[in-house]
């Protein structure tokens, strides 16, 4: 769970989001669901693209 928080932690700051936040959550949720799915491999959950990214990207 250590490497999740700091995947967790790394993507929150890289997409400047505050850690309390709805988004933050979001983050939380779609690399935990990846990593339950088997993605267990840090450096590819800090680099894999995430929905709230591609929404700011848009935006």
């Amino acid at each position: 769970m250590e490497k999740l928080s700091r995947v967790i932690d790394a993507r929150c700051r890289e997409l400047n989001i505050p850690p309390e936040s709805i988004e933050a959550q979001m983050v939380a949720s779609q690399l935990l669901g990846m990593f339950q799915s088997g993605v267990t491999d840090e450096e590819h959950l800090t680099k894999c693209p995430i929905a709230l990214e591609l929404v700011q990207r848009q935006g």
